[in-house]
């Protein structure tokens, strides 16, 4: 009976979950009482240095496993930091690093390998510092 492997990695391209994670400062307290924005789409994504003072809260990094655009991820950001009362992100750092997505080995009754699938990607990720203006 040989059972195929292969379908593994084609459920993670099409079901693939990307993620915003935040990193938050020490000091950081999720409610602001000053916070003004009243929508997701009032949050700022800037890629150069805001120009009003602010405060930086926390650390953003997007690991993008579905292959979007970041006009596809900018409404996610947006949202994931509009649900923790942040002004806005600043964007710092685009790059990519070599990851294995899927190792598989399967083995006869004796310990020989039967069947082996590895898979190699790039991950690409966005960093960036969420901030709250003063």
């Amino acid at each position: 009976m040989r059972f195929k492997f292969y379908s593994l990695p084609v459920f993670l391209i099409l079901f693939g979950c990307s993620s915003v994670d935040f990193i938050p400062e020490p000091d950081f307290r999720p409610n602001d009482h000053r916070y003004k924005v009243s929508s997701w789409q009032e949050v700022e994504i800037h890629r150069e240095r805001p120009k009003k003072l602010f405060k930086i809260v926390g650390e953003i990094i997007i690991r993008n496993t579905e292959d979007l655009t970041w006009e596809d991820y900018e409404p996610r950001l947006k949202k994931e930091m509009f649900r923790r009362k942040i002004d806005g992100v600043w964007m710092t750092e685009k790059n990519q690093t070599t990851i294995d997505n899927v190792s598989v080995h399967t083995m006869d009754q004796k310990g020989r390998t039967t069947n082996s699938y590895l898979q190699q990607s790039n991950l690409p990720y966005w960093k960036g510092y969420a901030f709250r203006y003063k």
